[in-house]
């Protein structure tokens, strides 16, 4: 395509997925015929090429980085969540068994958000390091 004409949502869409799918930028621009610097600055952009090769990198800093990302969305829901909950208009709209079931939701995921971040002990490890088909079965206590 010739320099400075738009491209449609389509064209990128295709493109994104493509790369998405493992093509290269440089075989991604030649087969559909674009520069390879605007199929970079696509790639760049989209979160989800940058997700996907995070995910193929496995690197420890790549995934540390993705399960940073993941709890800083999730906190920032849970604060919204909870700020709109807040709110007199929302508490007067609800029965008392909806409130009480959102309090305990509310805080069962503080509390396991809060357990991820504790070192895990050593029984622990063990116990996640056994396979599950170590784990004894409903015939082994009749026994």
């Amino acid at each position: 395509m010739t320099r400075g004409v738009p491209h449609s949502a389509e064209l990128r869409a295709e493109v994104i997925a493509a790369i998405i799918a493992g093509t290269t930028i440089a075989d991604a621009a030649a087969r559909f015929n674009l520069d390879k610097s605007i199929v970079s600055r696509w790639a760049a952009a989209d979160a989800t090429v940058a997700t996907t090769r995070a995910m193929v990198e496995r690197t420890p800093e790549a995934l540390a980085s993705m399960i940073y990302d993941l709890v800083v969305e999730h906190i920032t829901t849970l604060r919204a969540q909870l700020q709109t909950a807040a709110a007199a208009s929302y508490v007067q709209g609800q029965t008392a068994g909806d409130l009480a079931a959102l309090l305990g939701t509310e805080r069962d995921t503080l509390i396991r958000l809060l357990a991820g971040f504790r070192p895990v002990e050593p029984d622990q490890q063990r116990e996640l390091a056994e396979p599950a088909s170590a784990a004894p079965s409903a015939t082994d206590h009749d026994h």
